[in-house]
């Protein structure tokens, strides 16, 4: 298995000071997702699923990512999990006037990265939140590797759109075994089913589940995937601590001309015990590309840590 992808990082400076009333990544999602339907939609009149244009749409493959029933990923769905994760330096907050917003592309998305700039760009132009408070992208960064950094922003208009991406890999050998025990936090709000519903506390099954499924269809959509089979979880590890919590979120859907609410596990807990390499590979790739459903809202983000050392 494998997936390409890259993380760039956008520092937005804005105006003045302002007030977030609802989680930093969705305001930008819906700022970022108007921009670019506005900038690349040729057929305003037309429902996404219904358009000819969809599969050849920048808006329509971030946004909507409308799939043939027998894809891949998913078969029996036209929709899949969007290549782009948004991401905030700050999830929630009261008052900013600057923020950090990184976004990682996947697979064949990464090539668009100049859209989204200027996405961004014109959204800064138009304001945000009631008041219209202008900001403009001060930089753009790309993260090589996981210390080094490069700025790609030449100038307002112009970014170095010669992005090379990283990798995220699992060859299926013999798998190991370690016994470790990991903090797992929970610095959004993590949410997934099981059994039609949404889980409410963290079960070893479940949650390793929840992980399998995204990587599967990540990897079977944008990138490669040779893991054939249903995973079988090793059920030699367990949670042994949790400190969980619902959280929800409101906020309004365009799209849908109604207030929404929107939420999941927040808090952290530990598991511990023996992992599979595949199992560990599962927490990594959860690092990178977070874990359940609305990562696009910037939802999932988890950071992994040994603990007792």
């Amino acid at each position: 298995m494998n997936l390409s992808y890259k993380r760039i990082k956008f520092v937005i400076s804005l105006s003045k000071k302002t007030e977030f009333v609802v989680p930093v990544p969705f305001l930008f999602r819906s700022i970022i997702g108007f921009q670019l339907r506005k900038m690349c939609c040729i057929a305003r009149n037309n429902v996404c699923a219904d358009c000819m244009f969809n599969a050849s749409c920048i808006y329509g493959f971030t946004f909507e990512s409308i799939v043939p029933k027998n894809n891949p990923a998913l078969t029996g769905r036209d929709r899949v999990s969007h290549p782009i994760i948004i991401d905030a330096d700050t999830f929630t907050a009261k008052e900013l006037d600057s923020l950090v917003l990184t976004l990682v592309f996947l697979g064949s998305a990464i090539p668009y990265v100049p859209y989204f700039f200027y996405a961004l760009k014109k959204g800064g132009e138009a304001g945000i939140a009631k008041e219209r408070i202008p900001y403009h992208v001060s930089d753009i960064v790309e993260f090589t590797d996981t210390t080094k950094e490069r700025s790609i922003k030449i100038d307002e208009e112009q970014i170095d759109a010669r992005i090379d991406p990283e990798w995220w890999e699992y060859k299926r050998e013999t798998d190991t075994v370690v016994e470790k025990s990991f903090m797992v936090r929970l610095l959004s709000p993590l949410r997934y089913k099981t059994q039609g519903h949404y889980a409410r506390r963290l079960v070893e099954l479940e949650f390793a589940r929840c992980l399998h499924r995204r990587a599967q269809v990540l990897c079977s959509q944008y990138g490669h995937n040779d893991y054939t089979g249903e995973y079988r979880f090793s059920g030699n590890w367990t949670v042994t601590e949790q400190n969980i919590k619902w959280c929800d979120y409101s906020y309004y859907s365009a799209r849908q001309r109604k207030a929404m609410r929107l939420g999941g596990l927040t808090g952290d807990f530990v598991v511990s015990g023996q992992f599979t390499s595949y199992e560990c590979g599962l927490l990594r790739f959860a690092e990178l590309f977070h874990g359940g459903k609305n990562t696009n809202f910037g939802l999932g983000k988890i950071k992994v840590s040994e603990y007792g050392l």
